[in-house]
């Protein structure tokens, strides 16, 4: 929760990201995630009980690498480093501390997180610590913009929520970017801004179609043991022959896209039941998207005052 205050999530409202909190167990365990040996803590109240250990290794952590060091993690909030707040510097201290406080040995994170990671494994080196902790990374879905490298929160076309309806999904999907040839790169300045938000490293392997339809399916659809994915009356069972499909004309734009919604709707399918039969978990609901519905109506030009002040 400390964390998500720090990044200014729900206006920097302490209460709300709880709830919000709250909601996402809800999402996990209507997902069928095995919560039996899972214990979910905030981080408000883990680092206030603890804060003899805490606060000295973060000190320890921050006396070891200089502010510049420091600014090139923090592509990990989706920041550029010339609009950071100080709360925002102190981020990628405080998790970098959190492998050490929580004596993780491995971590597990999208791939934006590689660089606070590896500034855990730099500390050890400092610190003359042995064991380093193993990074393992993942990948970050495409937003479903032209352009986004990834989704972003502020933006509710830029990726499918595990709240969204079945119009929601169709809506979105059947506007999302769907191109069959690489894209041009990026030059002159458009390249610096890229690069300044650290998105440059945002992808384990690469890519210049940037496909965000066809990353859902190989990512999400593709990705249980055995899962299938039908287009018409043709089903297929690897990624690379329905790409291949797509890029020769086989399978249409159109074609795609109602696939990918199909199955979608079929992995959430259980998370609307849980929302709606669920009564604290449809209250958690209805409080989220009031928040989210605020978000939106609170004018563009108040936020930046806040941020200037």
């Amino acid at each position: 929760d400390w964390f998500a205050l720090m990044n200014d999530k729900m206006g920097g409202d302490l209460a709300k990201i709880q709830i919000v909190g709250q909601y996402l167990i809800e999402v996990w365990k209507a997902a069928g995630m095995d919560l039996s040996n899972v214990v979910f803590k905030w981080a408000s109240d883990e680092i206030t009980q603890n804060a003899n250990r805490y606060w000295p290794t973060m000190l320890d952590v921050a006396r070891r690498f200089n502010i510049t060091r420091i600014k090139k993690c923090c592509q990990i909030m989706g920041r550029m480093e010339g609009s950071l707040t100080s709360a925002q510097v102190l981020y990628p201290l405080m998790q970098c501390t959190d492998v050490f406080f929580l004596h993780a040995d491995i971590c597990q994170l999208g791939v934006d997180q590689r660089k606070v990671n590896m500034l855990a494994r730099e500390y050890c080196d400092a610190a003359k610590i042995k064991r380093k902790p193993i990074i393992l990374s993942h990948h970050m879905l495409y937003g479903l913009k032209a352009g986004q490298e990834k989704m972003s929160k502020s933006d509710p076309d830029s990726a499918v929520f595990m709240e969204d309806t079945i119009e929601d999904v169709e809506r979105k999907i059947m506007a999302a970017y769907c191109p069959n040839k690489a894209e041009a790169e990026a030059t002159g300045e458009a390249a610096v801004e890229v690069a300044d938000a650290g998105k440059e490293s945002m992808h384990l392997t690469e890519d210049t179609l940037k496909n965000p339809c066809l990353d859902y399916i190989e990512h999400i659809i593709l990705s249980p043991p055995g899962a299938t994915f039908t287009v018409g009356a043709t089903t297929y069972t690897d990624f690379g022959t329905i790409k291949a499909a797509f890029l020769d004309g086989t399978i249409s734009e159109a074609e795609l896209k109602k696939g990918l919604i199909d199955e979608l709707n079929k992995l959430l399918d259980p998370v609307r039941t849980h929302f709606t039969e669920d009564e604290r978990a449809k209250g958690l609901l209805e409080q989220v998207r009031q928040f989210k519905k605020e978000a939106a109506e609170k004018p563009a030009s108040a936020s930046a005052n806040e941020v200037r002040r």
